[in-house]
């Protein structure tokens, strides 16, 4: 049975009597009421911060407000956020909350305002702690750029804190 399938026609096409009609007809809309509720016929998670595949495309995080996101097939997700204005040396941390953190690398670089390079790298090492990846810096103007990869299928919020 397709997910658009009439009720009628699937109850006479399997034989049953008017009286068993209603029995099946409702039978068939729990089904689709727990397809529903379970994705959809067919379906998978999806990720409403995509297309964020490049860092032109990079999906702008405001501080201490947590994203949601999937890994899809082939998939690298790619945040941004400005460090505040004014402040002497800002620390950061960026935080991934996931089931399982094994199942998910981030790497954590900078777009420095006259920078001869395009990203920098600073060594911003990734920390695994329980159900999170954390990455602390500093950075004193630019935007920190953020980028993911990992298992397909796999669901995270991200999220940074400015100090």
């Amino acid at each position: 049975m397709s997910c658009t399938g009439g009720v009628k026609g699937e109850a006479v096409k399997h034989g049953l009597r008017p009286g068993r009609q209603r029995r099946f007809a409702v039978g068939l809309l729990v089904l689709a009421f727990l397809a529903a509720a379970l994705g959809g016929c067919g379906s998978t998670a999806t990720d409403a911060n995509e297309p964020n595949d490049d860092v032109n495309a990079a999906h702008e995080l405001a501080p201490e407000v947590p994203v949601e996101g999937v890994i899809g097939p082939d998939d690298s997700d790619i945040f941004k956020c400005d460090a505040p204005a004014g402040a002497a040396s800002p620390s950061f941390t960026v935080t991934v909350k996931t089931e399982d953190p094994q199942d998910i690398e981030l790497q954590v670089g900078a777009s420095i305002p006259d920078a001869w390079e395009g990203i920098t790298w600073p060594g911003w090492k990734a920390d695994t702690k329980g159900d999170r990846v954390e990455v602390a810096g500093k950075l004193s103007e630019g935007t920190v750029l953020m980028f993911l990869k990992g298992t397909s299928g796999t669901v995270y919020s991200i999220s940074i804190a400015w100090k």
